[in-house]
């Protein structure tokens, strides 16, 4: 048996291989070892980047022995630039954004914008934050009702919920931001297929600061970069997994 994580894109695309091949799975939206429908042979982990159990997730597996593989997206070439401040954990994430806001809300004398693309996974400690009442937060996410029903729980109100699925060009972010007037960009390394590259030269050009939450690295024998590469794992694997 194996689970397929996640709600990428390119978790659709492993579904569709797996179907092909004729491969019993189940695709869950996220891993938690209570949600774990059974105890699989392998766990195909195509969640999105900002997901923070990969190292809960592989300890689980190895004390199993089950097999673990992430679909982990390259990293982005990022610019220099004063106006990108690349942070690395959600932790740092969030003090480097109190400052920016503060510095901004003190300099502009008004409240902030954020634009996060980050995902719903951490929305809470940004809504809820000792900074907050200086912040206006627009959140783009999937355009899937249980996401979109979370943040109104959170009190975001409809006008700044975006639910909408990229990538998008840099132009159709560009346009985002201007109409919000974002003055923040809160996003995650989420490389070129997430569209990372476009959001941040979006960004610059509007003049907007960046809180970049890089990826931590994670062993490469349990990764690789492409669905293609994925797929080639479980050809080769697959006498041993079905």
């Amino acid at each position: 048996m194996i689970i397929l994580l996640g709600e990428t894109a390119e978790a659709g695309e492993i579904a569709v291989y797996l179907k092909t091949r004729g491969l019993e799975f189940e695709r869950i939206r996220s891993w938690t070892e209570k949600g774990c429908p059974q105890t699989p042979s392998v766990i195909l982990d195509a969640s999105h980047p900002s997901s923070s159990k990969f190292a809960t997730l592989c300890q689980w597996c190895e004390q199993r022995g089950i097999s673990y593989l992430r679909l982990e997206r390259p990293e982005t070439k990022i610019p220099a630039s004063p106006l990108i401040f690349p942070v690395y954990g959600w932790e740092k994430a969030l003090l480097q954004l109190k400052q920016c806001v503060e510095n901004l809300s003190e300099k502009k004398g008004r409240k902030v914008t954020i634009f996060v693309t980050t995902g719903s996974h951490q929305l809470e400690s940004v809504v809820f934050s000792t900074f907050a009442n200086l912040t206006r937060v627009v959140i783009r996410i999937l355009p899937q009702g249980h996401l979109v029903q979370k943040c109104r729980d959170m009190g975001i109100s409809p006008r700044d919920i975006v639910a909408i699925q990229g990538p998008f060009s840099k132009d159709i972010n560009k346009t985002l931001f201007k109409f919000y007037r974002a003055d923040i960009l809160l996003t995650l390394d989420s490389g070129l297929a997430g569209g990372t590259d476009t959001k941040i030269s979006a960004a610059l050009e509007l003049g907007m600061e960046i809180v970049l939450v890089k990826k931590k690295k994670i062993s490469t024998d349990l990764t690789v970069s492409t669905v293609v590469e994925l797929q080639n794992w479980v050809d080769n694997n697959i006498p041993d997994i079905r």
